[in-house]
């Protein structure tokens, strides 16, 4: 992995957006996208690489008017810390569990 691709990741304005947003209290994806300003077909895209590392969480489910159910979502991030080791990138971020988790060597897995 290069170091503008590393680079791309840790400064992806929309990941923190969405990570900023829900790190507070669980929110829907319409809330998350009302306060972020992304546009819905990305937001949820970004949701699922998010939600499949680890970084956010469906963690209830709320009710439209009409009935349908929305999945509220938190962010697990508790803590991060980027810098450069070796003259390579590296991340390590601290979810709510206490756990660490690593993503130096798959770094391109979170585009």
């Amino acid at each position: 992995m290069n170091y503008l691709m590393a680079q791309k990741i840790f400064v992806d304005e929309r990941s923190t957006k969405i990570l900023m947003a829900a790190l507070y209290r669980p929110r829907t994806a319409l809330d998350i996208g009302k306060v972020t300003g992304i546009p819905v077909a990305k937001l949820f895209s970004r949701l699922k690489v998010l939600e499949k590392k680890g970084l956010i969480k469906k963690v209830s489910i709320a009710y439209a008017i009409d009935g349908r159910q929305m999945p509220l979502y938190q962010s697990m991030l508790f803590d991060a810390f980027v810098f450069m080791e070796n003259g390579r990138l590296k991340a390590t971020f601290q979810l709510e569990s206490c756990r660490q988790k690593d993503y130096t060597v798959d770094t391109e897995a979170l585009l």
